[in-house]
């Protein structure tokens, strides 16, 4: 029995340090005083058409999009703030283009008309 009481005796000085180091915290305390990050939300975009003809406006910038206006209709849209490039045209009339630029967290109104 002799030579099993020192596997015996390392054992048993094992366990016991398990025992004691889970007793302690087992992570270091969070602070409570850091910020929360902000959600940013996307632009919310209505656009409107003043014209009596339907028209057909495209958008290029962080993303690409293709929206259909109704004659004297609007459309809510959410879009990726930054700069867009846009082009909107109808029957019959000329392409009006150009460059407009969205912010986060912002609500825009954007008014076309063509002739």
């Amino acid at each position: 029995m002799r030579r099993f009481s020192r596997p015996l005796t390392a054992l048993a000085i094992f366990v016991t340090s398990l025992i004691f180091s889970s007793c302690g915290p087992s992570q270091t305390p969070r602070r409570t005083d850091t910020p929360t990050p902000r959600v940013a939300f996307k632009p919310l975009v209505t656009i409107r058409n003043n014209s009596h003809k339907s028209i057909m406006l495209g958008l290029r910038g962080p993303e690409t999009k293709f929206i259909s206006l109704p004659a004297r209709g609007s459309r809510i849209v959410s879009l990726s703030s930054g700069l867009y490039k846009y082009a909107a045209t109808a029957k019959n009339t000329n392409t009006i283009s150009g460059y407009k630029s969205f912010g986060r967290n912002s609500r825009y109104t954007w008014n076309f008309s063509v002739n």
